[in-house]
């Protein structure tokens, strides 16, 4: 597999992983999160605010694969940007290389979204 189906490979895979991103906010909405979320309080609502940091989290790392993944296809697609040489000898393992390196950004994504809510929720409403 050459350098440049491997790049193209790969930022399918992170592709993916930004799509996982941006639809796990909304697909984690239970109908008692709604429920809180259209419920009243006394001058605030706890779970809108919660819901909204974690949307905000989603949408970030989200957008941060979304973003890497258009940097590769690029990088792929540029005529004599990357060497033309194979990579991998057969498909098979190019993909599960793909696959591999694809975990491990969407793990460290998941660590930035980690950090992310914790910074959001120790923030008070004036900070943000």
């Amino acid at each position: 597999m050459s350098a440049q189906a491997f790049v193209n490979l790969f930022s399918v895979v992170v592709g993916f992983i930004a799509a996982l991103f941006f639809c796990v906010g909304s697909a984690l909405l239970t109908r008692k999160s709604i429920g809180e979320l259209a419920g009243t309080y006394w001058d605030s609502n706890p779970h809108l605010a919660k819901f909204l940091r974690a949307l905000k989290a989603e949408y970030f790392c989200g957008g941060l694969a979304l973003c890497l993944t258009f940097l590769l296809q690029f990088i792929a697609n540029v005529p004599g940007f990357l060497p033309d040489i194979r990579l991998f000898e057969r498909p098979a393992p190019a993909v599960i290389f793909a696959l591999i390196a694809g975990l491990i950004v969407g793990g460290l994504l998941l660590l930035v979204r980690r950090k992310l809510l914790s910074q959001l929720a120790s923030a008070s409403p004036t900070q943000n």
